[in-house]
């Protein structure tokens, strides 16, 4: 079974399309794992491009796995937002953020900065700039693939420790943190794809475990 992934960026990365009537855009992307991230380089370029017409954005943050009625899982964003900064209402954040949709693209924030140039662009003329910005930038990124994994707690003897170990090879397991004691407990992490067939060898052994998290990624 292949391993449940998503798609992010590798790296942050400023792309500057040609000017457009004037103005110029530039889009600056950036990995992000957490709203105060966001929120921290959203305050870094606006004091950095204090002097911009305009810095919109557009974001997705987190990652779930929806399973449909035929077992397929598809991914979608946690959490999604749009800024204009002051354009007209859905002529830069919302277009900004389709392109990452489209793109398949999680955990990233892009901030599309604009110089005036003089010359009105229109509605349609803002929609055509942003979206080509943001696409030429993700075109121009260099992209990483994440698990997406399922955090687990096991509690089991020490004479189960070959059969636990057993398992962690079959299922690409990761261990977190373990601690010894009179059993052993250990802090897992699993690829989603694998989590069910993982739990039912599990209760087969009669290993206690309970499920610590539902997503996270490595």
């Amino acid at each position: 079974m292949q391993k449940l992934t998503y798609k992010t960026l590798a790296s942050p990365l400023v792309h500057e399309i040609p000017k457009i009537k004037g103005s110029r855009f530039f889009a600056s992307f950036f990995p992000v794992q957490s709203k105060e991230e966001i929120d921290y380089y959203i305050t870094e370029l606006n004091k950095k491009y204090y002097d911009a017409t305009h810095n919109c954005y557009a974001r997705r943050l987190g990652v779930q796995a929806n399973q449909d009625l035929f077992g397929q899982r598809n991914l979608s964003a946690k959490q999604e937002r749009a800024n204009d900064d002051g354009e007209p209402t859905n002529t830069a954040g919302k277009p900004m953020l389709s392109v990452l949709t489209g793109a398949e693209l999680f955990d990233c924030l892009v901030v599309v900065t604009r110089y005036f140039g003089g010359t009105l662009l229109g509605v349609g003329g803002l929609i055509q700039a942003y979206t080509q910005t943001t696409q030429a930038g993700v075109s121009a990124s260099t992209v990483a693939y994440k698990e997406i994994s399922t955090s687990l707690i096991l509690s089991y003897s020490y004479d189960q420790l070959a059969s636990v170990q057993y398992l962690y090879g079959k299922y690409s397991v990761k261990v977190i943190a373990d601690h010894y004691a009179d059993q052993i407990t250990q802090t897992i992490a699993v690829n989603l794809a694998y989590l069910q067939a993982l739990e039912q060898e599990l209760r087969d052994r009669q290993i206690t475990y309970t499920i610590n998290s539902s997503c996270c990624s490595l």
